[in-house]
């Protein structure tokens, strides 16, 4: 018989879920109820900061940028790894800023501090405002001391890109959305997330004004005033500047507060799967993990590995091709941003050089990785691994 499709990602629910949705729609409040203020308060034990819910993590990147930048006259300029989703730098440049794209570190693919330093170098003193974004790759946090400290360095602020390590730490010390030196943490709730919720996201921040101009960002900056003063009726309400509507729906809110009750639970099973995929691949040529070693504390939202395309005589297209015809649909995170049309006029002083990104790519697949998955699954993985090894390793004559 042949065994069903075994997709890269997959939500993971139970009643818990369902009884929050039908609690919320039975309360008659579908937005700017309970259930956002509950999951707000879950993401804040989570990460250590207060928090604020967007309706998706680019709407949470997009509010952020715009209130860091709306005050600031003059140039304003996004630094990212080149090695992420468009979100953030299609965000940047919607609000007129300059984007510009350093390389990624060999191991485990996260924003490379030499290189950051090497652009900031050239650029800082051409810009009012300057954010650098690492992203926490796959889950594992990036090597936050040294980032920090190349932005300390060019008055850079620092903005991490948490989208896919919610539910995580730093190296196994402070929860991911509480670095002390960062300015904010956003995240993503979509469905293929640690935590999800259908859609979202949230912004962690422990600036309380940078908090309270979000909260406003995303009600279409309404703010009330004195009934007292005003005439037009018991519910006043100000518009000085225009905002959005940002918010993210009861519904939304409903599960991925239960999604966060159990993150740690989630985040320890996801960790039981990588040791499994780690202990089988550690054996095979022509593959490895990203990283190595995971980091401790890692939200294992991925499970990224690059293939010697080279030493198998495959493309990544011939790759991803014998996995679907197993069944088996991987994924690939991402085209990296100086590949894609979009941002590919950027500036030559506005990029590095993208020498592990460019070794990397061209073999690089994420494997399925998702609570619920079987010790059988995994082996069905793994078995397509190795089976592309040992058939490119006897067609190309080697043992």
């Amino acid at each position: 018989m042949t065994e069903p499709d075994l997709p890269y990602a997959r939500p993971h629910w139970d009643a818990e879920e369902a009884v929050a949705l039908m609690a919320a729609l039975e309360s008659g409040f579908w937005t700017n109820g309970s259930q956002v203020v509950r999951f707000e308060e879950e993401l804040k034990r989570i990460t250590g900061a207060p928090t604020v819910t967007m309706a998706s993590g680019t709407s949470a990147i997009f509010a952020l940028l715009h209130t860091l930048g709306r005050s600031v006259s003059g140039p304003k300029l996004l630094v990212s790894p080149t090695l992420n989703f468009a979100a953030g730098a299609a965000s940047a440049k919607l609000l007129g800023w300059d984007i510009a794209l350093c390389d990624v570190a060999a191991d485990d693919l996260t924003l490379c501090p030499a290189s950051l330093g090497d652009l900031l170098e050239r650029v800082h003193g051409d810009y009012a405002k300057i954010v650098v974004l690492p992203v926490h790759y796959a889950g594992h946090s990036a090597d936050m001391a040294a980032l920090s400290a190349q932005c300390e360095r060019y008055g850079a602020d620092l903005v991490e890109d948490a989208c896919h390590a919610v539910g995580g730490s730093y190296d196994g010390v402070l929860p991911v959305g509480s670095w002390p030196t960062s300015v904010a943490a956003y995240f993503s709730f979509h469905p293929t997330k640690p935590i999800a919720a259908g859609e979202g996201g949230a912004v962690s921040t422990a600036d309380p004004d940078l908090l309270d101009e979000l909260r406003l960002v995303r009600n279409h900056n309404m703010s009330p005033v004195d009934a007292h003063t005003d005439d037009h009726g018991p519910w006043p309400y100000s518009i000085t500047v225009p905002g959005m509507n940002l918010r993210l729906s009861e519904f939304n809110a409903a599960v991925g507060a239960v999604q966060a009750g159990r993150a740690e639970e989630s985040r320890l099973e996801r960790a039981r799967l990588v040791a499994c995929y780690q202990e089988r691949l550690h054996a095979l040529p022509f593959v490895r993990a990203v990283p190595r070693r995971q980091h401790a504390g890692s939200a294992h939202h991925l499970f990224p590995v690059v293939f010697d395309v080279e030493g198998l005589g495959m493309s990544k297209k011939d790759l991803l091709c014998t996995f679907f015809s197993r069944g088996i649909r991987c994924q690939v995170h991402y085209t990296p941003l100086h590949r894609l049309p979009a941002f590919a006029g950027i500036a030559p002083r506005l990029r590095t050089s993208f020498t592990a990104m460019d070794a990397a790519f061209p073999g690089l697949v994420s494997l399925p990785l998702w609570r619920g998955m079987t010790d059988g699954d995994c082996d069905r993985v793994i078995g397509v691994v190795t089976e592309i090894v040992h058939r490119s390793t006897r067609a190309l004559g080697r043992s």
